[in-house]
């Protein structure tokens, strides 16, 4: 896999431009056939196929992190998550401190 920037972000900012994201949110459904979820964060959600070998069982309402790429799907896209792990409140907590204090920097800075 090739390296790029992982850009942390809260879903409704995620664009379908093939770049590597990072956001949290709770399991809001789990096929566990396919290993597809769905993640929302409080605003929007995104639908997430798994690019990883292991089986990991989500329960609807588990806190997670999703690293992965954003792609094209039939009528907005997806993410092929090569990384979805279970988080605990605080950290859910803190990350959600981290974008806020990240967009107010990049707003002051002008990055």
């Amino acid at each position: 896999m090739e390296s790029q920037i992982i850009k942390d972000s809260e879903i409704a900012e995620i664009k379908e431009d093939n770049t590597r994201v990072r956001f949290v949110g709770k399991i809001m459904s789990f096929d566990e056939k396919t290993g597809m979820f769905e993640v929302e964060d409080g605003n929007s959600r995104v639908t997430c196929l798994p690019n990883y070998q292991e089986s990991t069982v989500f329960q609807v309402s588990d806190l997670v992190m999703v690293t992965g790429r954003v792609i094209a799907a039939d009528s907005s896209f997806e993410v092929r998550a090569d990384i979805a792990e279970k988080i605990n409140i605080n950290d859910y907590n803190n990350y959600k401190k981290y974008l806020k204090i990240r967009n107010n920097l990049l707003t002051i800075d002008g990055s």
